[in-house]
């Protein structure tokens, strides 16, 4: 007979809740067949046992009620302990026995919760049952901790969150970071539920850093050697030096890459190596920026880690807008970002050199480093003389955390803001950059938050209970305070009723036939009174008086307005300034039959085809002349779309007219809500076209113009977006060459390219003759523009291999010959040139 055994037969009510608690296992393994965890075990399930406990530990009046209490929690504990260590040592988890321990923690609860044991007895068991079992059983017991935690943590006290602090990092310590970081999200998610939120118990009070956790990189590497281990493999550099240079990729980094808008050239992988891993030692320990040196060092390391980083990400965004998509779908795939490792874990980054360029080609490595170089920022800012008039005002100030004795100097707190814009706007110009600004935004603006009230020393973040009878007093407070004490004889705000006095019938309906009360005044009585309004707005002496004569004139307007709505309709469309309608007053001119038909004829013809127009040509051979007069001789069906680039405005642009003109931020947010039909890169700047755009000038009737290049077209095509293109092609290319020149425009060197360019769209349409609808070439301006309205109107048939369906595209035609493509001599370049520009003149 063992100890226990012994203990049972000595002492009666050992023996009698032995008893009980065997016959209420039996019970609930009856009521609850499964071995699963589910559904817990209720009162009902335990009703005997619990009307067994005051019989077992019957009161004796003559002892001390809590030295009773006290003997019946040990003799509880000795049983359950004794049940449940001996179903854990010969019971696997696997087993379907496995059940009678869920059951004996479901029994241990309810007796805690009737206060008939230990609160923190079942937390107790669960500890030595997670202790006892492998890696793999300790998720199923945690399956069971994450069920009851509700019931576990009810009247959370000291002792509780002690055990349940003790167990979670034990059963931390035991997991691998880098294979169990789901399990280890579920623990911290479980001590985060657990723990109330102002428990000071969770808090770094002291502000230590977490300076063990060192990052080690090669220090002493050397390009030298790694060269000369490479040369030791023959072999391997004789097949290397035959194998064609690699084909650039998403996953390709360059640091070379153009990007205008930083005047810094970012350093070479090998120089930034060393740089870019020593601003590890100061995110961990941001203490160490208050040393000069240490300063000046991490500024430099950080914009030079900054400056590849934006070299990396332009390098990527230009070899993802040279590789034309063949669908539409794959418009919306570019910006996706691959989330299919997201689950795997490293704790130490991976500081091989030869690992250091793929590792910058990866946007969640570089957002990684980004947020601790956010963190530190806002550290530094939090120290500045603005930052700490914010923090005077504590009453308990925890000093440890506030560094009263460290300053930073305004210039450093000038480039701390300036790198952190710098940082969000690379953040929000990435793929997901909205969301993942936005998410960034939170979780920094929490943080701090909590900095702030680890500051105030962790006040209690609960307030207590407004108590019913301080409910009441401020009840009766405000009904004082809002209860007038004086009736007034004329209530605020009441309308006269003197018209319900009793009078003569008859006097009563003239006046309401007045036709002052219901006849619209005339329009023109209000041209006077705006009048007068604005003589006084020119005399007006302060801001008040002003402000009444302008609401005063806006309440006319507005009236005048809606009486013109009635009979001058076709004057508002001359109004541009609310505050001068004088165009509504004027009297209408009367037009003769034979001018309405002749506006309502020519100038309104419509084509049967409202498709979009893309007008395409070489730079120099005068599509945007042909977008102008195709607007001025049919202003009410065609209007110019305006298109979206990215780069800066020259001396002669207007935004809004030439193009609309937006940062990078603004391109790709709209980029990433499909809002264009296309989008190319030039010269390293972006240019799209606007899908509202085109839709605003379809919804007025008319038909959208674009004037666009070869790829732009191709974008088009790629990304679904249905249109009728035209490809202007020059005569010839010395006629082409002479334009250039004469216009003034170009250099040299720049003609040189923009020939060479329209060599390869001559030979495009010559090779892919069904790219374009058409193909026209530029004789003269007016013949020109003629062959391009037959075609707009249908008076000419559609092609891709001639001038409105002539065999254009010939050889010869392609190559630059003299040769027309309707069978005709061409003039000579010289002729052609000055008939040219003539006819621009006489367009102009």
């Amino acid at each position: 007979m063992s100890i226990l055994d012994n203990q049972l037969s000595e002492v009666p009510q050992l023996a009698a809740f032995d008893a009980a608690l065997e016959d209420a296992l039996q019970t609930a393994r009856a009521s609850k067949p499964s071995s699963s965890i589910e559904p817990p075990l209720t009162k009902n399930d335990c009703s005997k046992l619990l009307s067994q406990l005051p019989t077992i530990f019957s009161a004796d009046p003559d002892k001390d009620v809590d030295a009773e209490r006290q003997r019946q929690y040990q003799i509880i504990e000795s049983v359950l302990r004794r049940r449940f260590d001996q179903l854990i040592s010969t019971t696997s988890i696997e087993s379907s026995d496995f059940v009678q321990v869920w059951n004996i923690l479901d029994i241990t609860i309810l007796l805690a919760e009737s206060k008939q044991s230990e609160a923190v007895l079942p937390l107790t068991l669960i500890e030595v049952l997670l202790d006892s079992q492998t890696l793999q059983a300790c998720r199923v017991v945690f399956d069971y901790l994450e069920a009851r935690r509700e019931r576990l943590i009810k009247d959370f006290s000291s002792a509780k969150s002690l055990i349940i602090l003790r167990t979670c990092n034990e059963l931390l310590r035991r997991l691998s970071r880098a294979e169990d970081i789901s399990f280890s999200g579920r623990v911290f998610i479980f001590m985060f539920q657990s723990f109330p939120m102002g428990d000071r118990g969770t808090v770094n009070l002291r502000g230590a850093y977490h300076t063990e956790n060192v990052t080690t990189w090669e220090e002493n590497y050397s390009k030298s050697e790694e060269q000369a281990s490479d040369s030791m493999d023959v072999d391997a550099k004789e097949e290397t030096s035959t194998k064609p240079p690699p084909v650039a990729s998403g996953k390709a980094v360059s640091f070379d890459a153009r990007d205008k808008s930083t005047s810094q050239k970012p350093l070479e992988p090998d120089a930034l190596y060393s740089v870019f891993w020593s601003l590890q030692g100061y995110f961990c320990q941001p203490l160490k920026l208050f040393d000069g040196q240490n300063m000046a060092t991490f500024k430099s390391g950080l914009e030079a880690t900054l400056v590849a980083f934006e070299s990396v990400a332009q390098g990527q965004r230009n070899s993802q807008s040279s590789d034309d998509t063949k669908d539409a779908s794959k418009k919306r795939k570019r910006f996706e970002v691959d989330s299919s490792n997201g689950g795997t874990f490293n704790p130490k980054y991976l500081t091989s050199r030869d690992l250091f360029e793929l590792e910058m080609s990866d946007l969640f490595f570089r957002r990684h480093i980004l947020i601790q170089a956010v963190i530190v920022l806002d550290f530094l800012s939090s120290l500045s003389a603005i930052a700490r008039k914010k923090y005077a005002n504590i009453r308990q100030p925890n000093k440890s955390v506030m560094y009263s004795d460290k300053v930073i100097s305004e210039e450093d707190e000038k480039w701390a803001e300036t790198m952190r814009k710098r940082m969000y706007d690379y953040i929000f110009a990435g793929p997901d950059g909205a969301y993942v600004h936005r998410i960034l935004m939170a979780v920094t603006q929490r943080d701090k938050g909590w900095t702030r009230w680890k500051m105030e020393t962790c006040q209690p973040m609960e307030k207590p209970a407004v108590t019913p009878a301080e409910f009441n007093d401020a009840r009766e407070s405000v009904k004082r305070m809002a209860t007038s004490k004086r009736l007034r004889p004329h209530p605020m705000g009441s309308l006269n009723l003197d018209f319900l006095k009793a009078e003569d019938e008859e006097t009563a309906m003239d006046k309401f036939k007045d036709p002052a009360r219901w006849k619209l005044p005339d329009l023109l009585t209000f041209k006077n009174k705006i009048a007068e309004d604005d003589l006084e707005l020119d005399f007006a002496k302060s801001e008040k008086e002003k402000a009444q004569i302008i609401e005063a004139k806006a309440s006319k307007t507005w009236r005048a307005l809606r009486i013109a709505g009635r009979t001058r309709l076709a004057a508002l469309d001359r109004i541009d300034d609310w505050q001068d309608i004088s165009a509504v007053f004027e009297e209408p001119k009367a037009s003769s039959t034979e001018e309405v038909k002749e506006e309502e004829g020519e100038v309104g013809r419509v084509p049967e085809d409202m498709q979009p127009i893309i007008i395409s040509d070489p730079e120099g051979a005068n599509k945007s002349t042909l977008v102008i007069m195709l607007q001025e001789r049919q202003p009410h069906v065609f209007q110019r779309v305006v298109r979206h680039t990215t780069r800066q405005t020259t001396g002669s642009e207007i935004d809004g007219q030439d193009y609309h003109f937006v940062d990078a931020a603004a391109f790709n947010r709209m980029s990433d809500n499909d809002q264009f039909v296309e989008v190319t890169n030039q010269d390293g700047y972006d240019i799209a076209t606007s899908t509202k755009a085109i839709d605003t000038i379809k919804e007025s009737g008319k038909v959208p113009l674009l004037e666009m290049d070869r790829t732009s077209i191709q974008s088009c095509k790629d990304w679904g977006f249905s249109a009728r293109t035209i490809f202007v092609s020059p005569s010839s290319i010395e006629h082409l060459e002479a334009r250039l020149k004469d216009s003034g425009k170009y250099a040299e060197g720049d003609i040189a390219s923009l020939l060479n360019s329209a060599g390869a769209d001559l030979e495009h349409s010559k090779t892919d003759p069904s790219f374009y609808d058409t193909i026209i070439t530029y004789i003269d301006l007016e013949s020109t523009y003629k062959f391009l309205e037959d075609f707009i109107y249908g008076g000419a048939e559609m092609g891709a291999n001639g001038v409105n369906g002539d065999d254009a595209t010939k050889d010869d035609d392609v190559s630059m010959t003299e040769e027309q493509p309707n069978g005709t001599a061409s003039p000579s370049t010289e002729a052609v040139a000055v008939e040219s520009a003539q006819a621009e003149e006489a367009t102009n």
